[in-house]
């Protein structure tokens, strides 16, 4: 195989352009370091996102042999091994920006009650840092990105002064706040990294609620639209797209030296050296390139000392009550839609709950909440064929609300991530095996869950749609994957510091969610946007005072 050597020497390769690698490459160039960004795939055509094609109309131009834009990856080019009986749903974007260009843009804040989880019920290891370590980073992060929301913080979800304006609630989600409130559960705008008014030049969201789709006028945040142009505009940021990066490569001391990477389209080998590496690809591509960067100083892969890299893997337990709200039979369309995903959240309320039986907790997301599936979903949870059919879909159409808890995994040493050196892929590299189940605890949460959403939909006067009480989503389908590569002040039971950097190697950084100690019931991505530039900083000064 032909091997190209790329000279000379970088300052930093960051592999990544997502959330993590994207904010990493955004901040270290505006701090005058010279950064090489390396992304499997490239920039997606903004031109042919799809954003307002109806679901009805994709499906007929896909028959006619239109190709929608190809944001997930396919497993045919890069397949990944899984237990018979632990199915994994891995969704991966190869392509600038990485999941940021179809993320929910939920962006909740982690709270005390997260960071100190391990010190409050004993279960695994504490985080090295506290809420106040990452509160300075949470406010430029939520003034940067622009996310909406309200200033109602609680012990479980702290607030923010920088939140744009929260958009009303929709007439489902007033009728589903007064239900649950009237239980004393607590309901708080949603916060989301939705544009609701003009910021950074870009224009706010006009409230199609394609959002699954890319966004054409990027009102909602993106690392191709938000972090890298302005990394560009600095002149200390080069894009190396369809690298696929195999592994990082050691000097004889054992400390990082540069990249192997392959070109997606040829197969070509190349190497880049760099004084410091930082890793961005999703916790589980993350831990699959660490793994596989053995050498004689790390034989069971970088940085693995504590044999913890890999393990603890923990998403979120995810699962959905529907029903439909009477009230709003038959009630007119209007253009109430709102951005792509509810206006309300349920945060963590559950720690204040005597004798639960479980640990951690879990918040609630709504869905089908005036979307353009909506009619879909509709349809999908009614019976019938026909003229009859169809009209009851329309009356319905504005009542269906759907609730979606997602409650805290503990970490576990089982729950891992690993690599099969006898099967690889179209590179010859060791593909990678996850292998992951919900726990017991997991599951007593779970009834908890199903008997909240079911008591504030009786209260609502909802009729519920029937469901399974043990049922859950597939492991991956949260797309919040965390812990791989976790953070701790213990060497022996992290693999990584308070600032995202190896213990073991000390010029390479893990800055995407694979550094969480835990997962919490929150959706991470604002808190990896935090953690990225709170461990940029760090290493911008290191590198300054020749410490690396």
């Amino acid at each position: 195989m032909q091997v190209i050597d790329n000279r000379p020497t970088q300052d930093v390769v960051v592999i990544g352009s997502g959330a993590s690698g994207g904010m990493a490459a955004y901040n270290l160039t505006r701090l005058g370091v010279k950064v090489l960004m390396l992304d499997a795939g490239a920039a997606f055509d903004k031109s042919n996102l799809w954003t307002h094609v109806l679901p009805f109309e994709g499906d007929a131009r896909i028959r006619a042999g239109e190709v929608p834009p190809p944001f997930r990856l396919d497993t045919n080019e890069q397949p990944y091994l899984t237990p018979d009986d632990r199915p994994f749903d891995l969704i991966r974007v190869w392509g600038l920006g990485g999941k940021t260009n179809i993320w929910g843009r939920v962006s909740l804040r982690m709270s005390d009650l997260d960071f100190r989880a391990a010190e409050r019920d004993g279960w695994g290891i504490p985080w090295p840092i506290r809420y106040a370590d990452l509160a300075p980073y949470y406010d430029r992060v939520d003034q940067l990105i622009g996310v909406c929301g309200g200033d109602d913080d609680s012990d479980a979800l702290p607030g923010s002064r920088y939140h744009m304006p929260a958009p009303p609630p929709r007439c489902n989600e007033v009728l589903l706040k007064a239900a649950a409130e009237s239980v004393d559960i607590p309901v708080v705008a949603g916060r989301r990294a939705n544009l609701t008014r003009p910021h950074r030049g870009f224009e706010p969201c006009h409230y199609c609620g394609a959002c699954g789709r890319g966004c054409g006028t990027a009102s909602f945040f993106t690392s191709t639209e938000h972090l890298i142009p302005f990394a560009l505009e600095t002149g200390n940021l080069e894009i190396r797209s369809n690298a696929v990066v195999s592994r990082i490569l050691v000097d004889d001391e054992g400390r990082a030296r540069g990249v192997q990477y392959f070109d997606r389209r040829s197969g070509a080998e190349s190497q880049v050296d760099a004084r410091v590496v930082v890793v961005g690809a999703s916790a589980t591509d993350s831990t699959r390139i660490l793994l596989n960067s053995t050498s004689r100083r790390h034989p069971t892969g970088l940085g693995n000392s504590s044999d913890q890299l890999g393990r603890n893997y923990c998403e979120q337990v995810r699962t959905h009550v529907t029903g439909f709200l009477p009230q709003l039979y038959g009630r007119p369309y209007q253009n109430d839609d709102g951005i792509g995903g509810s206006h309300i959240y349920i945060p963590r309320f559950n720690h204040r709950r005597p004798n639960r039986d479980y640990l951690r907790g879990y918040g609630i997301q709504l869905w089908n909440t005036r979307t353009p599936t909506t009619g879909v979903d509709v349809a999908r949870h009614l019976p019938g064929f026909g003229e009859g059919f169809k009209a009851e879909v329309k009356r319905r159409y504005t009542s269906l609300v759907s609730m979606h808890p997602y409650g805290e995994v503990l970490p576990r040493p089982e729950n891992r991530v690993t690599v099969d050196p006898d099967r690889t892929d179209r590179y010859g590299v060791p593909l990678m095996k996850i292998d992951v189940a919900v726990g017991d605890n997991e599951m007593r949460m779970l009834d908890e869950m199903y008997t909240t959403c079911e008591e504030i939909l009786h209260t609502a006067g909802a009729e519920i749609v029937p469901f399974d009480r043990a049922a859950y989503d597939i492991a991956g389908t949260a797309i919040h994957e965390h812990g791989t590569c976790r953070m701790g002040e213990d060497p022996t039971q992290s693999v990584l510091n308070g600032f995202n950097q190896m213990h073991d190697v000390d010029n390479v950084f893990v800055v995407d969610g694979s550094a969480f100690t835990t997962a919490s019931e929150k959706n991470p991505t604002l808190s990896i946007l935090a953690l990225s530039w709170r461990a940029s900083d760090y290493l911008a000064e290191e590198l300054r005072r020749g410490n690396l």
